[in-house]
């Protein structure tokens, strides 16, 4: 049987329901009113007729009712339009359940959803932090790639440096550690100035640099204990300064910088564990280096202390 069908047999069976349940009614207040009123004489008829009147009042009344909380428009009363002031948002979706269980059970299920909602934001928050940190692992990652890169590099370049014997070999190596030295670091690397220092004559003397003034090259020198570079001579271990800014007593007088900088990261050259310079690595910024990067550049100034003692080996070979 079609859909159709269904429909309208189904409404004519309700049809006839309601008429035999309203004679049925009807045939017992007839005789109710029969027993307690005997001279009263009424039909079944005229019972029907007024259970259907009050039937009717209470459908058209709860429709009506339902209408006005239902719809947000205005209400038209004639050639006036009155405000609907009884719309009731949280009624319009509950007007389609029939059972109070149905709207209690939809409430709970609402419930879950937006507590879902919120476990799915978490989640959302959480996936993201992870990729945070992913990122940072994996950008580390990078730099110790690249670490490991620039120390085969430099291993090679030493190597034939050596091979070629040109005078200038040292200088050309130093420099190349400058231009290495830089790219590991964990921050922005496009500010960064570098200098090495090697001891000649009890002093420390710009031996190779990197984004320095040439002045300063060749006026920069200190004593044991004078100045950033003087302090990391004396006290043999790798120094970091993250706010330069801030009183120090490495920065004032003659020592104080030409060029303002933020940060500043010094490392000692040793062979053995004699100090023979200072590798220094400036930044324009605060707060610009990393404990990962005391580390690494640590690597660079053992690769100045190989060249420098490469150099004493000549020129103990030539005497």
């Amino acid at each position: 049987m079609s859909k159709s069908k269904k429909k309208w047999l189904s409404r004519f069976i309700g049809l006839g329901l309601t008429l035999i349940i309203l004679l049925a009614v009807g045939e017992v207040i007839v005789k109710i009113i029969e027993f307690f009123l005997p001279q009263k004489e009424i039909m079944p008829f005229d019972v029907i007729k007024w259970i259907g009147i009050v039937v009717a009042v209470i459908v058209i009344t709860n429709g009506l009712a339902k209408y006005l909380r239902t719809n947000p428009s205005a209400v038209s009363i004639g050639f006036t339009n009155i405000p609907n002031f009884m719309y009731d948002e949280a009624f319009e979706k509950e007007q389609h359940y029939l059972d109070k269980s149905l709207i209690k059970e939809n409430d709970e299920l609402n419930k879950k959803i937006e507590d879902l909602e919120e476990i799915n934001i978490d989640l959302i928050e959480e996936v993201e932090l992870k990729a945070i940190d992913l990122d940072e692992v994996t950008y580390i990652s990078d730099i110790f790639i690249r670490h490991h890169k620039n120390a085969s590099r430099l291993v090679r370049s030493l190597i034939q440096l050596l091979d070629e014997g040109k005078p200038t070999w040292k200088y050309e190596f130093c420099n190349n550690i400058l231009d290495e030295c830089v790219t590991i670091l964990l921050e922005d690397r496009a500010d960064k100035s570098s200098t090495i220092y090697f001891i000649e004559e009890e002093e420390l003397k710009m031996f190779a640099y990197n984004r320095i003034e040439f002045s300063s090259s060749r006026e920069r020198v200190f004593k044991k204990g004078e100045g950033f570079a003087g302090h990391i001579w004396d006290v043999n271990q790798t120094v970091l300064i993250n706010n330069v800014n801030e009183e120090n007593e490495h920065f004032q007088g003659k020592f104080a910088p030409k060029h303002e900088y933020g940060s500043i990261l010094g490392v000692p050259i040793r062979i053995g564990k004699k100090v023979v310079g200072v590798l220094c690595i400036q930044s324009e910024d605060p707060e610009d280096f990393a404990e990962d990067d005391e580390r690494t550049v640590v690597f660079y100034a053992d690769m100045c202390g190989l060249a420098h003692f490469y150099d004493k080996m000549l020129i103990s070979g030539k005497e």
